[in-house]
């Protein structure tokens, strides 16, 4: 395949992978059927970033002015010619080396009952979880709400996420990571990271299948064991539990669908096993209602188990 091919290719699902459109797994395949796939979307992605964050500086330049400045920031160049954009890319290399400047912070949400996904230029991914919202700021990054990881190794690289009291710091892995009313909680699909905070006397490392739980209110910190392979799961749509506690099974439901689920106490310690899909046209409140002969009843903005008949 010749480069301009590649290139085209990269551009295309650059675009692909900033819309509604997203497509993980053809992303992940088409990353590993060429080594300059890769190369060829960094890339890009790189010169997006550093453009939008420059945008003042190419002000009066020869660059053609985009027809419609609400289009989305890859629209407004990637159609430029080889020769723009190697000259963009000279601009940038004079601006990084001359501009000490901080970088700006970038906010991304996922509003309502929607997850988002997120391509970083530097090959980071992550799907924020309903009611979620990242802030990035080069390497560092704060997280409210939920969200999946995947940082890809970079040698001399330190990626950093502040959970609020807690920070994650990693160098090259796959986890999830939660910071919201309930608490923080870390785990670990793939590679090690650490987990620093003031609560803790030194930083706890955790390998793929570790876990830490710090519930809000509280000084104690849980460690435990998770399936690699189910960190993160929540991104395709399902959540399965095995004799997991009813109260827990709603919050994890409620932070990951969208729709809050609350639990009558007198049947929160019951145990579910099961599957329960997260956007089907039945509510998972009515879903679990079913599966444990429970009712559902309203209570505010939210659904309520309680035992049937009451």
């Amino acid at each position: 395949m010749s480069e301009q091919r590649v290139h085209e290719e990269a551009a295309t699902w650059f675009a692909r992978m900033a819309s509604d459109e997203a497509d993980w797994p053809g992303f992940t395949a088409w990353l590993e059927a060429d080594p300059r796939h890769g190369e060829a979307y960094d890339e890009l992605a790189l010169l997006d970033d550093d453009l939008s964050r420059h945008a003042d500086l190419l002000e009066g330049s020869s660059l053609p002015e985009p027809a419609n400045d609400d289009a989305p920031r890859w629209r407004r160049w990637a159609g430029f010619g080889g020769g723009a954009v190697a000259a963009g890319l000279a601009l940038l290399l004079a601006v990084q080396s001359s501009s000490d400047a901080p970088l700006p912070a970038r906010t991304f949400a996922a509003p309502g009952a929607k997850s988002a996904a997120i391509a970083l230029g530097d090959g980071t991914r992550v799907v924020l979880a309903p009611s979620s919202r990242l802030e990035v700021r080069g390497t560092q990054m704060a997280l409210s709400g939920a969200a999946w990881f995947d940082v890809p190794h970079r040698p001399g690289r330190e990626m950093k996420v502040d959970l609020g009291g807690y920070e994650i710091r990693d160098i090259g892995t796959t986890f999830t990571a939660v910071n919201d009313a309930r608490g923080v909680e870390v785990a670990v699909g793939e590679g090690r990271l650490s987990v620093a905070s003031d609560r803790l006397s030194t930083p706890v490392a955790l390998s793929a299948g570790r876990s830490l739980v710090a519930p809000a209110g509280s000084s104690a910190v849980r460690l435990g064991s998770v399936d690699p392979a189910g960190v993160g799961a929540w991104r395709t749509g399902r959540l399965s539990f095995a004799d997991t506690p009813l109260a827990v099974v709603a919050a994890e439901v409620s932070r990951y669908s969208g729709r809050q689920i609350a639990v009558d106490p007198a049947i929160a310690g019951e145990p579910f096993s099961g599957t329960i899909a997260l956007h089907d046209d039945v509510s998972p409140a009515e879903t679990l209602a079913r599966i444990m002969a429970l009712d559902v009843a309203s209570q505010g903005g939210a659904q309520r188990l309680v035992r049937r008949g009451r």
